[in-house]
């Protein structure tokens, strides 16, 4: 009789679990789907495009609204003040830099909280704490906390956030709420008009790589991008940003710089700090990884010098200077400084999905970058130019390339550095992981339709054959001799003879979604039994629906730096050597 009752019990028990884990994933369900709905559809971005861009009306009330949206929420600029925070803009690599910045951090034993954007398979990789995505059951307690005060205090229907804006304030609120020790915060476009920019309190702000990108928003110059990207900067904070700058990008930095009473300094290559407890071997990962990881080395040690003496301390080391638009101009590099174990361990233990992946599934080996202007697109041939190489050795795989651009991207000058990387089928498909759209999905995307997406595929496709034209039709020309920015000497003859074999013209696919596609690719691999080399880039968003299908958990990422960065058992300092004196 004992027996029975306990059987049933746990039988009880199973069954309330069960129908306790289905109630939370619906409640997951409806977050992302009332989440969805607030994305701003294609109609208003159109409108948005019209306006005069040097008015910045739209983006001041932008801001104002951002603001408002936060107070409505429970949390007053005040409160947001108290919230410490690493704030970090940029055209390439500000993604990798936060990451790298996060984990450093991590490694030395403070609460993290980091927010960025966009997600690759599930909207709450935006909002991490310590690293870790938040979890389904704290996704849904704070979304529906914020939407429904939202709700409840709105004006009129429309006086909802849009979806980025939206997540802006629950990122801020959930790291208040969680006593996070720093924020580290990936501005989404620009920066002096971002949502995040609401934060008035930054002690430590990055600068990444800087290059042409979101025109129609930021401006067609160099000069009026490094604007927009320094408006982060906060009087009385150190602002660092990178080496390998536009002359014409670093005097326009310097002069914001000037304005907004922020110091500026650049972090020094990666390779000059003392790394004389460890094992290096640089050479053994991506160069464009470099830049990023020393940046995020310097925001990390600004900040922990701040946060435990109260000021930012540079250890009276002499500065280097960078020459940034002449003779008459010039910039500090920040010193250098012993590497202590927690930061080599948050460098070689830190993942960031998406940027220079490999998935080897079987005979396939997936290349997966979310590069996506002309000069990581450079870099991303590069990368998989040396990788593919490295892995097929002495063989020739089949090389294929999946791409996308979305916006108001030039499909010729992204697709361009692309063009002479051995491909025998280049596929052009949709950011979508299958032809249905679901309103509760994390990829769900109103701002364009799949007609439109459809249309941008076959006329980005128009362009990579008119390239291929005029690449077989100047065969013996200059234009016939374009190759990544570097290509290492030691390649083996093959690789360049398996470019050359088919620089005619490579076979040419459209597919309606990355469902398709990768069933097409995985069936054609085993039917042939060849080995093939797939690489996924031009998108962000591409690189998001790759991912997926091929990895949805996000477990199958390695360490980008894992490979140059030895641990020796002798390290022993863990403070760094700029906070000593």
């Amino acid at each position: 009789m004992v027996f029975r009752i306990v059987l049933v019990l746990q039988f009880k028990a199973k069954l309330l679990r069960k129908l306790i884990y289905e109630f939370g994933v619906t409640f997951v369900y409806e977050a992302v789907k009332a989440l969805n709905s607030l994305q701003t559809n294609t109609a208003f971005i159109k409108e948005l495009e019209k306006k005069d861009r040097h008015s910045h009306d739209s983006e001041i009330k932008k801001f104002e609204e951002t603001i408002k949206f936060l107070e409505r929420s429970g949390v007053s600029l005040e409160k947001l003040d108290e919230l410490s925070v690493i704030h970090v803009s940029g055209t390439k690599g500000k993604g990798s830099t936060c990451a790298f910045c996060e984990s450093i951090l991590h490694h030395h034993g403070y609460k993290t909280g980091f927010y960025s954007s966009p997600h690759l398979v599930a909207v709450r990789e935006r909002i991490r704490i310590n690293g870790q995505p938040l979890s389904q059951s704290d996704f849904a307690k704070y979304f529906w906390n914020i939407y429904n005060s939202l709700l409840e205090l709105r004006k009129s229907n429309n006086d909802m956030p849009s979806y980025f804006k939206f997540l802006t304030v629950m990122a801020f609120y959930v790291f208040l709420s969680e006593k996070v020790d720093v924020a580290i915060v990936e501005v989404g476009i620009g920066g002096e008009y971002d949502c995040t920019n609401i934060l008035r309190q930054v002690s430590t702000v990055g600068i990444t790589s800087l290059g042409i990108d979101h025109t129609n928003v930021l401006g067609n110059t160099i000069e009026e991008i490094a604007w927009q990207k320094a408006g982060i900067m906060k009087p009385g904070s150190i602002t660092f940003t990178v080496d390998e700058q536009p002359k014409a990008a670093l005097k326009v930095l310097k002069q914001r710089a000037s304005e907004k009473k922020s110091t500026l300094l650049i972090a020094p290559p990666l390779a000059s700090y003392d790394w004389s407890s460890f094992k290096s071997e640089f050479g053994m990962v991506a160069n464009v990884q470099f830049v990023n990881a020393s940046l995020a080395i310097q925001l990390a040690n600004a900040w922990i010098c701040q946060h435990t003496t109260g000021i930012h301390q540079l250890a009276g080391a002499a500065l280097t200077t960078k020459d940034g638009t002449g003779s008459e101009e010039w910039l500090p590099v920040s010193p250098t400084f012993p590497i202590s174990s927690s930061m080599a361990l948050g460098l070689k233990f830190c993942t960031w999905p998406g940027r220079n992946q490999i998935i080897n599934d079987g005979l396939i080996h997936f290349f997966l970058d979310g590069a996506h202007t002309s000069e990581s697109l450079w870099l991303c041939a590069d990368w998989f130019i040396q990788n593919s190489q490295a892995i097929a050795k002495q063989d020739i795989p089949y090389r294929v390339l999946v791409f996308n651009c979305t916006g108001n991207r030039d499909p010729r000058a992204l697709l361009l550095p692309l063009l002479n990387c051995g491909f025998q089928l280049v596929i052009f498909c949709p950011n979508s992981v299958t032809t249905s759209v679901d309103s509760s999905s994390d990829q769900a995307n109103y701002m364009t339709s799949v007609t439109q997406q459809l249309e941008k595929c076959r006329s980005t496709q128009d362009v990579w054959h008119e390239l291929q034209e005029e690449n077989v039709k100047n065969r013996s020309s200059a234009f016939n001799g374009l190759q990544p920015l570097y290509v290492p000497n030691n390649l083996p003859i093959n690789f360049h003879d398996s470019c050359n074999s088919f620089k005619s013209k490579a076979e040419v696919k459209l597919f309606p979604c990355m469902s398709d596609t990768l069933a097409y690719l995985k069936k054609k691999t085993e039917d042939e039994a060849c080995k093939s080399h797939i690489l996924v880039t031009g998108s962000l968003h591409l690189v998001g629906t790759a991912s997926s299908v091929l990895d949805p958990d996000l477990t199958l990422a390695t360490p980008q730096l894992s490979g140059g960065i030895g641990i020796s058992p002798f390290s022993s300092t863990d403070v760094m050597g700029s906070c000593t004196s």
